[in-house]
Formats: C-alpha cells, sequence, structure tokens
C-alpha cells in the first residue's frame, strides 16, 4: 500500500491533527465542511485516505498569528485578567482558555498571579503567541517541574499555591488555582496569610500554614486519616476474596456492593494515590478482620 493508499480512521485523525471526534464528525456529515468522503467502513468504523485529511488540513492552518505592535511596545510586566487575555488573543469567550488547561495541558502558559484570580504579564502571553505550535501536530510545552513537598515538614510553614496544589492532589498550580477561584475546594479554608512581594504590581499572594493543608488534604482522601494506623496488616480486595472463600475479587467486590457482607461495608482503610485530584477507589480491610469473619461463616456453615 502507498502513502497515497493509507487509511486513517477518527481516532488516527484527532492524535495525528490535534481536533476532536465531535469535529471530525461534524465535518464528515456536513456536505459544504470540505472534508473528504469516506473511503471505507468497517461496520460502524469509518475510514478516509490520509493523504485526502492531510490536504484538508493543511488548507484550514491559520497564517501565524501576530499581535499588533501597540502590544508589544506596551509594559510587558503588566498584569492581565484573563478577560484582558482572551481579548488580546482575539477570543470572544474567557472560555477558550479553561479549555486549553482542561484538555491541553502544558499548552497555555500558567498564570503569574493566581492570589485573586488568574493573571497573566502582558510579556508572557506576548512569548506565547510567538512561539505556539499550530495546526497539525501538536507539541505541547513540557509541564513546570513540581516542587516536592512532604506533609511531615514544618506545620506552621507557609506555603503557595504550587505546594498546595501538590499536596492537594492537583495536576498543576493552574488547575488548583481554577478551582480555587470558581469555590470548588470546600475543604480548604481562607488563607493563612496574604503576602505582598516588593516591588510587584500583582496583587498579594495567598500562603496556608502547612497543617491547614494537611487537615483539607485528608477531608479530600488524598492523604490517610491521622489516626489511620498506616502500619497495619490491609489488604485488598483480592486478599479478602481468598480469606472469605470466593473465587475472585469481582466476586467478593460484587457480594460486598449487594450488601452479602454487611460487617465489610466500611473498609479500614484506602490505597491512597498521591499526585492525583480524586479520591481514592481502592478499599482496604485489616487482615485480622477478614479472618475473624471468615472463622464466623465456617462455624455457622
Amino acid at each position: 500500500m502507498t502513502s497515497a493508499d493509507r487509511l486513517v480512521d477518527t481516532t488516527q485523525i484527532v492524535s495525528e491533527f490535534g481536533t476532536s471526534k465531535s469535529r471530525v464528525s461534524e465535518w464528515s456529515n456536513n456536505p459544504d465542511s470540505g472534508f473528504p468522503e469516506v473511503a471505507h467502513t468497517d461496520g460502524r468504523k469509518r475510514f478516509w485516505h490520509h493523504a485526502e485529511v492531510a490536504a484538508f488540513f493543511a488548507q484550514r492552518a491559520p497564517k501565524k498569528r501576530t499581535l499588533p505592535a501597540a502590544v508589544l511596545d506596551a509594559d510587558q510586566d503588566e498584569l492581565l485578567t484573563k478577560r484582558e487575555v482572551a481579548q488580546l488573543l482575539g477570543y470572544t469567550r474567557v472560555s477558550t482558555i479553561d479549555a486549553y488547561f482542561r484538555d491541553r495541558p502544558g499548552y497555555f502558559p500558567e498564570p503569574d498571579e493566581d492570589a485573586d484570580g488568574q493573571m497573566w504579564r502582558r510579556g508572557t502571553i506576548v512569548a506565547w503567541v510567538a512561539n505556539r505550535p499550530g495546526k497539525g501536530r501538536r507539541a505541547s510545552a513540557p509541564p513546570a517541574a513540581r516542587p516536592a513537598v512532604s506533609a511531615d515538614g514544618d506545620p506552621d510553614e507557609l506555603l503557595g499555591t504550587a505546594e498546595v496544589a501538590v499536596l492537594l492532589g492537583y495536576s498543576s498550580t493552574a488547575s488548583f488555582s481554577s478551582a480555587l477561584y470558581q469555590g470548588r475546594i470546600s475543604e480548604l479554608p481562607e488563607p493563612d496569610s496574604l503576602e505582598k512581594e516588593e516591588g510587584s504590581r500583582g496583587p498579594a499572594r495567598k500562603k496556608w500554614r502547612r497543617a491547614t493543608i494537611v487537615a483539607a488534604a485528608r477531608k479530600r482522601g488524598v492523604l490517610p486519616p491521622a489516626d489511620q494506623d498506616e502500619n497495619a496488616d490491609l489488604v485488598g480486595a483480592a486478599e479478602a476474596a481468598q480469606i472469605l472463600g470466593y473465587s475472585s475479587a469481582d466476586s467478593f467486590i460484587s457480594a460486598l456492593g449487594h450488601g452479602l457482607l454487611p460487617d465489610l461495608d466500611q473498609p479500614d482503610g484506602f490505597e491512597y494515590r498521591r499526585g492525583s485530584a480524586g479520591r481514592p477507589r481502592q478499599q482496604r480491610w485489616k487482615r485480622s478482620r477478614l479472618e475473624d469473619l471468615a472463622a464466623r461463616r465456617s462455624s455457622t456453615s
């Protein structure tokens, strides 16, 4: 098969040309979009000639965006709000920037200030526009290195948003700042301190005591409860199934979900996954507790 005969499906198009499945479907179903016709179908799966798809995206590739001279000559250290950044970039909605953070981590620069809402220096945006990748295969910038933060440090030490993001399990400072600005971190109280850097034109930076953040992380389930015995012999569903005589972890979980093991409704712990904003999902039980239950079940059988 020659390169001209190569076929690609929707998933391959999304991966190579940086679009979405919904957009491919929209273009394919619109005869006026210019998108090539389907070359082959396999059940519900559709395929297109790669060369024709590449030509379609080449025609759509916009000229590299340039900013007006007035923007380049203005104070590059001036802080801009998200709405002002959107206006500078010619976006009609600030949701475009939110979508960058949600769908393309590392693509858009993180805010230079985030104490009272995300703000960027004009120079940060100008540099991004000058170096941003275009259409086609997109090479996102590598994410900024995350600081190493321990939950066991000085409880009174004040931590900034970068450190707080790590302890609360967020993947980036930007995602934490966005969640904070939108009021989606109910476990986190007001900052313990507001610090204004000398010479900074931005708002004061929010700081929290390490103890405050650790307590919030425990409430979110990112860190284990303070009173949990981390050295306890905790086992997962697979071992629990063996101890109780179930054929597999799935059958044990099924019995648990159907209320057939009321003694185990409340697990003794979880497998905590640091670096994830979600709550832990894998339950753990003390081996001694399972063995006691197995003994009781055996004596009544």
